[in-house]
């Protein structure tokens, strides 16, 4: 498994996902490389392999949403699963809950239990989702 770290510009890019006017991207690439993963197109991209073989970690993401509101719900995440086992290392997402605005509107899925470290934060958000 191959670990890129990386620095994000921003946090919040914008969205056309159906129903979310953002995005936060953490992690670029997922270690669960499932067959039917419309992300597979980043290694178009990004040549460091196979689809699952590596992961693109933007460590400062959690600094970056600070002190920010933006309008519109803000889907985590488009390019990766943010619980992917990745998480359990660097808590990325967990960080990221921690410092966010806690008016902003999230969505979050994923296929990993690995969320429910994460249920006490989603807890102090008035607006989340979160789908297995």
């Amino acid at each position: 498994m191959k670990v890129i770290k990386a620095r994000a510009r921003r946090a919040f890019s914008p969205t056309k996902i159906p129903g979310a006017r953002w995005v936060i991207n953490q992690y670029i690439g997922c270690q669960h490389a499932c067959k039917y993963c419309y992300a597979k197109f980043m290694c178009k991209w990004y040549d460091y392999g196979k689809w699952g073989s590596w992961v693109i970690v933007k460590e400062n993401i959690p600094d970056l949403v600070k002190s920010k509101y933006v309008a519109g719900k803000v889907y985590m995440s488009s390019v990766s699963d943010p619980y992917q086992p990745i998480e359990e290392k660097f808590e990325l997402t967990k960080k990221i809950l921690e410092n966010m605005n806690k008016g902003i509107k999230v969505s979050i899925l994923t296929k990993s239990d690995l969320v429910l470290r994460d249920v006490e934060l989603f807890k102090r958000f008035r607006n989340i989702e979160v789908g297995l």
